[in-house]
């Protein structure tokens, strides 16, 4: 195993650091309580700065392998959504999460049109890669599902990915954020960029996709008062792109 590069080891460590600076921070600035104000952290500051540090020790590893790869993160992304669910239940509320049960009509109309709108992004950016030349993250060229086994545990991911990533950086981070900013579309915009940084993974391009994808997710989160189109929509997507436009999306 390769050594790990100086530079992983002083964002892990600085992270480490200032991740208690910032839980203070929010548990004084803000009404949430000390475990809401560490969550808020961990997913405002920690989780991306580790998401960033990972990709360089994947990129030095080589090959994925996608199975283990598949059911890891799934179980660490319902993990996170499940602690959004436990500590934004007590502190924020189900109404303020979009948690609270809503009519199945608008819930159907809103993730359609959802659907409709993140897919049309999507193509915006696909266009944009290959007038401006640039070449798509091979490592999410490689995370594409091949095999039979491979497409139904993508299908468990992004279902996976459709709850728990939803629940914590809409259902939890806008809420959460809006009690310090004053301001629920900052909080929009400041969730989607740090959404867009926990998918470092995919490249510059990557992050600005998937933080305008964030964007579109959370916009409908606000005007609808709800987060079930946001989630329904996000795991739609997931499938469509990773089982059916994969490598269209992909191709150079």
């Amino acid at each position: 195993m390769s050594p790990i590069p100086p530079v992983v080891v002083r964002l892990v460590k600085g992270s480490l650091l200032f991740f208690p600076l910032l839980t203070a921070f929010f548990w004084l600035g803000t009404p949430l309580g000390f475990w809401g104000a560490m969550y808020l952290a961990f997913l405002l500051e920690l989780l991306p700065a580790l998401a960033v540090a990972q990709l360089q020790l994947v990129e030095d590893e080589g090959p994925l392998p996608r199975v283990p790869v598949y059911v890891s993160s799934a179980v660490v992304i319902l993990g996170i959504g499940g602690m959004g669910l436990r500590v934004g239940w007590g502190e924020l509320g189900v109404e303020a999460m979009g948690l609270a049960p809503a009519p199945w009509g608008s819930v159907l109309v809103w993730t359609v049109g959802l659907s409709l709108a993140a897919l049309i992004l999507l193509w915006a950016f696909l266009l944009f890669r290959k007038v401006a030349g640039v070449r798509e993250s091979a490592l999410l060229v490689q995370l594409l599902p091949r095999t039979g086994t491979e497409k139904v545990l993508f299908v468990f991911l992004s279902f996976a990915a459709g709850v728990g990533e939803e629940i914590a950086y809409r259902g939890y981070l806008i809420p959460a954020l809006t009690l310090l900013l004053g301001w629920e579309w900052g909080a929009a915009i400041l969730s989607s960029a740090v959404f867009g940084l926990l998918h470092a993974y995919q490249g510059w391009l990557g992050i600005a996709r998937t933080a305008a994808l964030g964007m579109v997710l959370a916009a409908s989160f606000i005007l609808s008062g709800a987060l079930w189109p946001a989630i329904l929509a996000h795991a739609i997507v997931d499938l469509i792109v990773g089982l059916v436009l994969g490598e269209t999306f992909v191709r150079e």
